[in-house]
């Protein structure tokens, strides 16, 4: 039986400016971003479902005290002890695409309260309910364990590195200096604008969300061009590119491998000379001495921006080539090792999806 989530559910709004949060805060602060920010009042004390009314459209649970960014929608039992929160938040993790594609608005996309109220939600036995969470849980948690196994592999990378070349940025090993404009064939980014999306066209429109663990990752809810907007904002990409997100989320990455893109203003392409070993500067913008360079370098306001000149002016570490190689040679292994553990992801994800899809369909 499918039951209008409004009859089910008491829904507010948070009332609060997304300036408002204190950085060493006593309580959570839910804005429209992913992760919370700290605050130190707190205007609810409650077990809920938060929806980010715009931007990422993301879903969180949370019990306890927290505030809110006037945009963030704030679902409730209505007293009748029919729902199990953790349940309504895996129906919404589902529903959010749907969400998405009920949204309106220009640039920033934006939500209504009736696309929340008017949800169509299976409602079995509360005890069933609490069954299905378990289950659910216990999916969630194979998917976890896959993903730290990544990200320590990554951070082994990571370590690596140092232990080679030291702080890239400080450079307390006294490597020989380029900037990285003079070790480039251009430096760029892409669209400032919106393009004519097209339904059945068959150029993404990426930004910095969709570089992804070295790859350009298209989604379904990436935006196509036709080959005529393609033609007209066609920038040059070499074989031997990095992209780099720096506007939003800063220093996501890329290896460029020729595929048929289009960049918007997030992704900063560096054009990467023939003969510079590309999977070594990689290394570089993978540490957090870089990550730690682009923040200093952000703009201070809400969505962060990193300028064209920082990128371009930004001291690269040359070390001979033999040690360049070295470090290569143990990525590549590991990157290896990953190929294993990114396929046990994949077959936990469609666990994961499956058990969603026969829950909630």
């Amino acid at each position: 039986m499918k039951v209008k989530l409004g009859d089910l559910t008491k829904i507010r709004t948070g009332k609060l400016d997304a300036n408002a949060s204190s950085p060493n805060g006593k309580y959570p602060f839910f804005t429209c971003s992913k992760e919370p920010l700290r605050i130190n009042s707190h205007s609810y004390d409650c077990e809920c479902v938060l929806v980010a009314g715009n931007g990422d459209l993301n879903v969180k649970y949370y019990n306890g005290k927290f505030d809110a960014y006037q945009r963030t929608y704030i679902i409730e039992d209505n007293g009748n002890n029919q729902l199990y929160m953790p349940y309504l938040y895996y129906f919404m993790e589902g529903y959010v695409e749907e969400l998405r594609k009920l949204s309106i608005g220009g640039v920033i996309k934006y939500i209504k309260l009736g696309n929340l109220t008017e949800a169509l939600i299976e409602l079995p036995k509360i005890e069933d309910q609490r069954t299905i969470v378990d289950i659910l849980n216990k999916s969630k948690r194979i998917l976890s364990y896959h993903q730290q196994q990544l990200q320590k592999l990554d951070e082994l990378v990571k370590a690596r590195f140092v232990e080679m070349f030291g702080n890239p940025v400080a450079n307390e090993k006294g490597w020989h200096i380029e900037l990285l404009k003079d070790v480039c064939n251009g430096i760029g980014d892409g669209l400032h604008g919106t393009p004519e999306y097209d339904e059945v066209g068959t150029y993404p429109f990426i930004n910095g969300n969709n570089l992804t663990n070295g790859t350009i990752e298209i989604t379904p809810s990436t935006k196509m061009v036709n080959i005529e907007t393609y033609a007209n904002h066609y920038i040059e990409i070499s074989d031997n590119a990095i992209l780099i997100s720096i506007n939003g989320t800063l220093g996501k990455l890329a290896l460029y491998n020729g595929e048929k893109v289009m960049l918007g203003k997030s992704a900063c392409y560096c054009n990467l000379r023939p003969e510079i070993n590309r999977e070594f500067v990689y290394g570089v913008m993978r540490t957090n001495a870089f990550a730690e360079f682009l923040e200093s370098n952000a703009t201070a306001s809400t969505i962060k921006n990193v300028g064209l000149k920082a990128i371009r002016n930004f001291r690269l570490i040359v070390p001979p080539d033999d040690l360049q190689t070295k470090f290569v040679a143990f990525s590549r292994r590991i990157d290896k090792s990953k190929v294993a553990v990114q396929k046990s992801l994949d077959e936990a994800q469609l666990l994961f999806d499956s058990l969603m899809q026969q829950y909630f369909g």
